[in-house]
């Protein structure tokens, strides 16, 4: 699988549910970005602590002519040109400073739009990726992401 570098849209954190808000930078530890909160416990585990998301995703869930912004299915990165779908398990992706490696598909299970309260279940197949962090660095908006390795 050749695919063309992605690339971050957003970084976003909360401290605990969704949405989360996107940030200018956020460094990536090995439990997940600093100053980001989870509201469940369960959530608090080295399997789960980045959360990926496709911004084509939110755009197509498009409701009513507005779509949802990055951070709306609580997801930690938005990006972009990086088909999700096609990724595995095991999977690490260079991201910023950052690596990270694909543990689980991840179904949020609403959106929420930040700025108008809005909130739709996402009764779609979309999905997005629950990763471990292999080495922290810092990542911003913009950032390439790479695959290291399959």
């Amino acid at each position: 699988m050749n695919l063309p570098p992605g690339q971050v849209v957003a970084v976003c954190l909360s401290t605990g549910g969704i949405p989360r808000l996107p940030v200018e930078s956020a460094y990536l530890a090995e439990t997940g970005f600093e100053n980001d909160g989870h509201r469940y416990d369960e959530h608090y585990a080295p399997q789960r602590a980045v959360t990926l998301f496709g911004f084509a995703y939110l755009d197509q869930h498009e409701r009513d002519a507005l779509a949802f912004p990055p951070g709306s299915a609580g997801e930690n990165i938005t990006v972009k040109r990086l088909d999700l779908s096609l990724l595995k398990p095991g999977t690490q992706l260079a991201v910023g400073k950052a690596e990270i490696r694909l543990e689980k598909p991840w179904k949020p299970c609403h959106f929420k739009d930040a700025t108008t309260g809005r909130t739709e279940p996402n009764d779609s197949q979309w999905k997005g990726w629950f990763a471990s962090v292999v080495r922290e660095g810092a990542i911003q908006p913009g950032d390439p992401i790479e695959i290291v390795s399959k």
